[in-house]
C-alpha cells in the first residue's frame, strides 16, 4: 500500500464521471421487491480493458459483465438504482462514506485482485441484504456456467478465480471501485548477480525519478519516458532491495525484491535471472578453496566452521560448503535440516556477535551438500568466544588464521559503504 485515506460517495461519483467508460462485474439477487445487487467490481483503466460482456442469469441470481460510462455508475451510486443490459435493480443503501487504499502495481489488494498498475481501491458497503452468499446450492442452465454454489460464482466471474476456491474472501454486500494511475509505474524487474534491471512504463513522467536502494545504497536517476534501466549492483541476487518510482515527495510505485523468499506473494512480476544452484556449487567445488569458499566434510566440533565464519565476516564474505573434502570430492551430508539446525547452533554459540548469513542446499555428484553465505560483516571485529577471552580471524588465502596486532587495527574500522562486496561465490 502506498497510501490510504477516506472519501464519499460524491466525490466518488465525480471522479467517475471524468474516467470515461470503466468496466463493471455485477451479481444480483432477486427478492419479492425485484433485483437487488448483492455485490460488485467496477475498474477503471488498464486492469479492467478488454472485459468480454456477458449475461448469466441464474433465475434466483443473476451476473452481468459489461463496459459502460463512468457517469452511469456515478448515477447508480448516488440514486441507489440502475439498468445494465435489460436487467434493473436496487442498490440497498449504499454507505454515504468510503475507505480507500492507493496500491503499488502488483500489490496484493483485496479478495486477492492483484492490479498490474498503481490504483486507488475504494470500497463502498451495502446494506440491508436479507441473505448470505450461499456455498451449499448449486448454480447451473442451458447456455450458463456451472458453479457449486454461488461463492464459486463471485470468485469466477467477479474476480477471475477460475479455481473454485472454498477458504478465500469473497466480496459480498460491498461494492469495489478500482481506478488506475497509470502515470509512471514499473512493469518487470529482472534480478542478476551484478545488476537489477527496471522495465519503466506509464504515460506521464514529468519529475519523476527512480531509486534502487539496496545493501545500504541509494541509486537514484531521472526517468522521462518509458522503457528498461538497468541498475548495476554487485551481489544484487543476494540482497533484499527496494525499487521506487517517485515524484517529489510522492511515491507513484514501489516493488520489493526479496532473494531469501522469491515464491512470496509480493514478488510477482520479478524475474531472478540466476544460474542453476546446482551449477554454481559445482563451479565453486571445481574452482577449490579460496579466500572466498572453505569445504567441509563434516563439523563435530564446529571450531573449524565458526573460524571460516569469522574470518569471511571480517574481510569480503565468503562461503562454506559442508558436504565437501578438502580435495574437492563430495561427501555428502544424511540430514539437510539437522546440520542447518547444528550450524545454526556453532555460529551462535562459538562466534562473538554473529553476522548475517544464509543456507542453500543443492545436490553435485548425487549427494546433499549446504552452502552457508556470509556477508561481510557491518560490526567488525569478529572472533571465537572461548575461555581466555575473545580471539579474532582474518582470512589470506584457503585459510583462516588469528589477526595479528596491525590487521585488528585495519578489521576494528567501520567498514566504508561502498555497496555490496563481491565474494566471487554467488
Amino acid at each position: 500500500m502506498i497510501e490510504q485515506g477516506r472519501s464519499n460517495i460524491d466525490e466518488l461519483g465525480n471522479t467517475l464521471r471524468s474516467l470515461g467508460r470503466v468496466s463493471v462485474r455485477l451479481m444480483m439477487r432477486r427478492t419479492a421487491e425485484g433485483l437487488c445487487l448483492v455485490t460488485g467490481v467496477v475498474e477503471a483503466g488498464e486492469d479492467g480493458a478488454g472485459l468480454k460482456e456477458a449475461k448469466y442469469d441464474y433465475g434466483h441470481v443473476a451476473f452481468v459483465k459489461a463496459v459502460l460510462e463512468g457517469s452511469t455508475v456515478a448515477a447508480w451510486l448516488t440514486g441507489g438504482s440502475g439498468e445494465v443490459d435489460g436487467l434493473e435493480f436496487s442498490l440497498p443503501e449504499p454507505s454515504p462514506n468510503c475507505r480507500w487504499e492507493r496500491l503499488a502495481s502488483h500489490a496484493y489488494g483485496r479478495y486477492g485482485i492483484r492490479p498490474t498498475v498503481p490504483c486507488a481501491e475504494y470500497s463502498i458497503s451495502l446494506g440491508n441484504q436479507t441473505e448470505q452468499l450461499s456455498r451449499g446450492m448449486p448454480l447451473a442452465g442451458e447456455g450458463r456456467p456451472f458453479f457449486p454454489d454461488e461463492t464459486a460464482a463471485v470468485a469466477s466471474l467477479l474476480l477471475d478465480d477460475h479455481s473454485a476456491p472454498t477458504n478465500r474472501s469473497i466480496p459480498s454486500e460491498e461494492i469495489l471501485v478500482r481506478i488506475a494511475h497509470p502515470e509512471a509505474y514499473i512493469g518487470e524487474v529482472r534480478v542478476s548477480s551484478a545488476s537489477i534491471t527496471v522495465s519503466v512504463r506509464g504515460e506521464d513522467f514529468e519529475r519523476v525519478h527512480l531509486q534502487v536502494s539496496s545493501a545500504g545504497d541509494l541509486h537514484e536517476e531521472p526517468v522521462e519516458e518509458p522503457g528498461e534501466v538497468s541498475v548495476p549492483i554487485a551481489g544484487a541476487d543476494r540482497a533484499d532491495a527496494w525499487v521506487s518510482l517517485v515524484r517529489g515527495n510522492e511515491c507513484l510505485d514501489f516493488r520489493t525484491i526479496s532473494n531469501q523468499w522469491p515464491t512470496r506473494r509480493d514478488q510477482q512480476g520479478i524475474v531472478y535471472e540466476i544460474d542453476d544452484l546446482n551449477e554454481r556449487l559445482d563451479r565453486l567445488r571445481r574452482g577449490g578453496e579460496s579466500e572466498t569458499v572453505e569445504f567441509k566434510e563434516d563439523f563435530p566440533e564446529g571450531e573449524g566452521i565458526a573460524k571460516a565464519v569469522a574470518a569471511f565476516a571480517n574481510g569480503r564474505g565468503g562461503t562454506v560448503i559442508v558436504g565437501i573434502r578438502d580435495d574437492g570430492e563430495v561427501a555428502g551430508i544424511s540430514n539437510a535440516p539437522r546440520a542447518r539446525d547444528r550450524l545454526d547452533d556453532i555460529v551462535r554459540d562459538k562466534v562473538s556477535r554473529p553476522p548475517k548469513y544464509d543456507f542453500l542446499t543443492g545436490t553435485l555428484d548425487e549427494r546433499t551438500v549446504i552452502a552457508m553465505r556470509v556477508e561481510p560483516g557491518d560490526n567488525r571485529p569478529y572472533g571465537l568466544k572461548g575461555s581466555g577471552g575473545i580471539r579474532y580471524y582474518i582470512r589470506r588465502g584457503a585459510t583462516n588464521r588469528v589477526a595479528e596486532p596491525e590487521e585488528m587495527q585495519v578489521i576494528s574500522l567501520p567498514r566504508q559503504p561502498r555497496g555490496r562486496d563481491e565474494t566471487n561465490d554467488y
